[in-house]
């Protein structure tokens, strides 16, 4: 089970350097910005080598949103990460195939859910005996 780190679950099992967050809901023009800057915020903590975000609860996103999202997979990139998608929904996905978002990533850093995200990081952390991804 995935879910948020907390003290009242200090014995939760991490992995170093993978991030997954999940929104939820309809990502557009009057909450793309403010989800942004939490996803920043939280990168900025955590540092992560890949962050994924698991788009499983999110049932559209509109044109400024996909918009945060190419600018935001720039930003991790400068900061030596990889951004993945995951879980997204049929609707979600075609309208990520239609803005070249898809073709940037390709289907290695796109998943179909966060558990096989967790294992295809892990496989690509023993490739690479941990390093970068």
């Amino acid at each position: 089970m995935l879910r948020p780190l907390s003290p009242e679950h200090a014995d939760d099992e991490t992995i170093e350097g993978l991030l997954i967050l999940r929104p939820e809901g309809r990502l557009f023009f009057a909450n793309a910005q403010q989800v942004g800057e939490d996803i920043r915020a939280l990168v900025e903590r955590h540092k992560p080598r890949v962050l994924a975000l698991d788009m499983s609860r999110v049932l559209d996103i509109e044109y400024s949103a996909l918009q945060m999202l190419l600018q935001g997979e720039k930003r991790v990139s400068e900061r030596d990460a990889t951004l993945w998608l995951v879980g997204l929904n049929p609707g979600v996905l075609e309208v990520v195939r239609r803005s070249g978002l898809a073709d940037i990533l390709g289907p290695e850093r796109m998943l179909y859910n966060s558990r096989a995200a967790i294992e295809h990081f892990q496989a690509l952390q023993a490739r690479t005996g941990g390093k970068a991804c």
